[in-house]
């Protein structure tokens, strides 16, 4: 079990993330007395320092203190695997850290002008050299990437995780973030897991956050919204989706919703199911004179239960296996550029490193070319390979013995 201490005081770094409302008044104090709490996850001295945030709706949060990534051993929460890996054009990333700010470039108006364009937009002159423009993405690399900074697609290898935990990871790594250039505290809402106790607190950042949104005579304002899908369903003018935790219904129109259904059709499969959750990522406006909220673009990932990110029901039933067999594992996310594969699971719990492949999708020509394609990067750089074809039961898999109980101390 990974501590954290807070002072002079320790607890279950899983139950703070868990319940942060229950440590109130010790991480308020040891935000004023030394400024940082301390993970418990490796046995080195010193232990990493982490960030204890104070959040808008009267809590405080812990986040990985900036560039420290490296010092929490797989497993934990706070480790990143791909801390500090930077290409050579690292400026122009869509994800992008500057003096230890996120600094992010979406595929998205955040903000639409009622105003007519006066002016014709002039067009480069022929010749004239352009300079290297930076990339931007889309919302479903968004929503991976806060994931994985999150230390959402990580798992210990033991202990549980519930929605307040992805809240409270999720608003700490992205409460000091800039979105297309605007302080991402304005811009971001991820929803709360509700709690009749705070109902106060978070009906009052919810009313703050959607108050942002009011459209002006010169301009519509535009949000983003992170939170778990529980229901859809085709309404009046498109559809209607259902978040869990909040009784806020949000609606968007035909065309964009049977987009939704076609790119997302396993994670909103997911939605409401015992072993599966679907998540989102929603860009919100208010149309004027509404009191309700419109989508106007989407993107949605399945995860399993503990909200492990997965391609498919078969991944799904692979991280619950694992979870089961108490194996340390990550789920890598495919917005990371540069990686030459991206394996299924890496099983980190063993030396070296192991990888694990669904096979759900044998007999398909471009995904057996692709898959040979990785069997020869795994052997060529020695990594060990683990296959699983879902025709099969995953107990006659042949996983290999761990190595190390990742993240099991004091």
């Amino acid at each position: 079990m990974i501590t954290v201490r807070i002072g002079g005081y320790q607890a279950p770094l899983e139950a703070v993330l868990e319940n942060p409302e229950r440590y109130v008044r010790q991480l308020e104090r040891a935000k004023t007395a030394q400024g940082f709490a301390e993970c418990g996850c490796n046995d080195g001295r010193p232990s990493p320092k982490l960030v204890i945030r104070r959040h808008p709706a009267g809590l405080f949060l812990l986040a990985c203190w900036p560039g420290k990534s490296s010092m929490h051993t797989p497993g934990c929460p706070f480790w990143n695997r791909n801390a500090g890996r930077a290409g050579s054009r690292a400026d122009l990333d869509a994800f992008r850290h500057r003096e230890g700010i996120l600094d992010v470039k979406l595929d998205a108006s955040l903000k639409v002008s009622s105003r007519a364009r006066t002016k014709p937009p002039q067009s480069d002159q022929i010749g004239a050299a352009r300079k290297p423009q930076r990339r931007t993405a889309g919302l479903l690399a968004f929503l991976e990437y806060a994931w994985e900074q999150a230390g959402l697609n990580v798992w210990p290898g033991y202990g549980g995780r519930g929605w307040s935990a992805c809240w409270s990871r999720l608003s700490s790594e992205m409460a000091d973030c800039k979105i297309n250039g605007r302080a991402g505290a304005d811009i971001l809402h991820i929803v709360e897991r509700w709690d009749p106790a705070r109902k106060d607190e978070i009906l009052a950042e919810m009313a703050s956050w959607t108050g942002r949104l009011a459209p002006t005579s010169t301009d519509t304002p535009r949000g983003l919204l992170i939170g778990e899908v529980v229901a859809h369903k085709p309404s009046q003018f498109g559809g209607e989706i259902e978040l869990r935790q909040t009784k806020q219904r949000f609606f968007l129109g035909s065309a964009l919703y049977q987009r939704m259904q076609r790119s997302f059709q396993a994670p909103l499969a997911g939605a409401g199911q015992p072993t599966q959750r679907c998540v989102a990522v929603f860009l919100i406006e208010r149309p004027k004179a509404k009191n309700y909220l419109t989508i106007v673009d989407a993107a949605a990932m399945l995860t399993d239960s503990r909200f492990l990110p997965c391609d498919s029901a078969y991944e799904v039933a692979m991280a619950d296996y694992l979870a089961s067999q108490r194996r340390a594992f990550v789920k890598p996310l495919r917005h990371v550029d540069g990686a030459p594969v991206h394996p299924d699971f890496i099983l980190t719990d063993t030396s070296p490193e192991s990888v694990i492949e669904v096979l759900g999708m044998v007999g398909n020509t471009e995904y057996d070319t692709r898959l040979e394609a990785k069997r020869h990067h795994y052997r060529s750089s020695g990594i060990p390979l683990i296959e699983w074809d879902p025709a099969q039961s995953l107990t006659a898999m042949q996983l290999p013995e761990p190595t190390a109980k990742l993240g099991e101390v004091g």
